[in-house]
């Protein structure tokens, strides 16, 4: 009887634990989302957060091994928060590489979280498709 107890006792905290997390992905009508940054022209992602979502809400790119990504020239991309708080902030800054997961910042959860993406300095341009496990993503929760 106590090692039934224990282990269920066990399971239900791993249980809670992997519900813990929520990868979110972007507020969209359908996939792909393809994305082209330019100086010219600027993207932007929004993020619906469920509701009663226990943050915090951390703001990533990932994207697996061989992942088509373009960029030419100059590819480092500001990301700038468009709402909440940190309205007309920069909220990070990043190079968009296949085969890696990249923590851009973590912010307090809201219902919709929007930013816009933009070309840092100079000229450049970055094309991706943001799919199913590859792009930009919301992870809610505890997730590491």
């Amino acid at each position: 009887m106590r090692f039934t107890t224990i282990t269920a006792s066990l399971i239900a905290a791993a249980a809670s634990a992997t519900a813990a997390c929520l990868e979110q992905a972007p507020a969209a009508l359908g996939f792909p989302i393809n994305f082209d940054i330019t100086p010219s022209r600027t993207d932007t992602i929004s993020f619906q957060i469920p509701p009663n979502s226990v943050g915090p809400c951390q703001l990533i790119a990932k994207f697996p091994d061989g992942y088509p990504i373009t960029s030419t020239g100059s590819d480092l991309v500001n990301v700038i928060a468009l709402d909440g708080p940190a309205q007309g902030a920069l909220v990070g800054s990043l190079r968009f590489r296949a085969g890696s997961k990249t923590f851009i910042n973590s912010f307090a959860c809201r219902d919709v979280m929007t930013y816009e993406l933009e070309i840092a300095q100079g000229d450049g341009e970055v094309k991706f498709s943001e799919i199913q496990g590859a792009g930009l993503f919301m992870d809610v929760g505890d997730c590491y």
